[in-house]
């Protein structure tokens, strides 16, 4: 069983009907980017057809390992938000992305609200531009969401200059940026239930041993009583004034 995008993918059918089964990849036109997918993450097998082509069979879900699936959700960039030529160094806009990269989705809008940097509003609309899309595109809740992927490259760089001292001029970069939004479901995993036999053997111990302690309490205490009873010793008085 394979949870990719909101969908949850049987273990009896291949990858590639698989990802048709996601919203957004289950158009004619998806083929390419499907096949393109999947051959990044190296998931296919090549075999020789009876009419003499070489064509790709693509494993079940069922045959993956878990290193295969993780890397598969990797590479699915879905849901996503991209932004691009942003007036700003991609430098300065790094630091503003490391701050919310794995963070929960009602973190990161917190942390980048009151965030006093200059680009911080403009990654902020583009996190609601990806939750957005979420919700739209793929149905899926902004609650289990979290920012699993955040990418700042950098765009073109415009040239200008400066007029300096005797006739030269000084370059000025005005550098821009790409910056994209990845979007991930956050489950949680299956937690482990106590098995009923451990309970039960301990509980079964605790009332073999409770009357053997209650039993050994009471003889000591009714043998303590007969042990201490002796023949009380005669006191002898003195007569006042000789002998007797």
């Amino acid at each position: 069983m394979l949870r990719l995008v909101g969908v949850t993918i049987p273990d009896d059918v291949d990858l590639f009907n698989g990802l048709r089964m996601i919203k957004g990849l289950d158009t004619k036109n998806s083929r390419a980017k499907i096949e393109t997918l999947l051959t990044k993450a190296g998931l296919y097998n090549r075999q020789l057809q009876p009419n003499g082509k070489l064509e790709k069979v693509y494993p079940k879900v069922a045959d993956l390992s878990w290193k295969d699936k993780a890397r598969l959700i990797d590479i699915v960039d879905m849901p996503r938000a991209v932004l691009r030529n942003i007036h700003s160094s991609p430098k300065k806009l790094r630091l503003i992305a490391d701050s919310i990269r794995g963070k929960g989705v009602d973190e990161a809008l917190a942390i980048l609200q009151f965030m006093q940097k200059g680009e911080a509003p403009t990654l902020l609309k583009l996190l609601k531009s990806a939750i957005a899309n979420a919700g739209a595109n793929h149905d899926l809740r902004a609650d289990d969401l979290y920012v699993a992927k955040v990418t700042i490259d950098g765009g073109a760089t415009m040239k200008r200059f400066m007029a300096r001292a005797r006739g030269r001029a000084c370059r000025i970069r005005k550098r821009t940026s790409h910056a994209l939004i990845v979007l991930r479901e956050r489950f949680s995993s299956a937690k482990f239930t106590v098995s009923e036999k451990a309970p039960g053997a301990a509980a079964t111990k605790t009332v073999k041993k409770a009357p053997a302690k209650t039993a050994a309490k009471t003889t000591a205490k009714a043998d303590k009583p007969a042990a201490a009873k002796k023949p009380a010793a005669k006191k002898t008085t003195k007569s006042q004034g000789g002998k007797e």
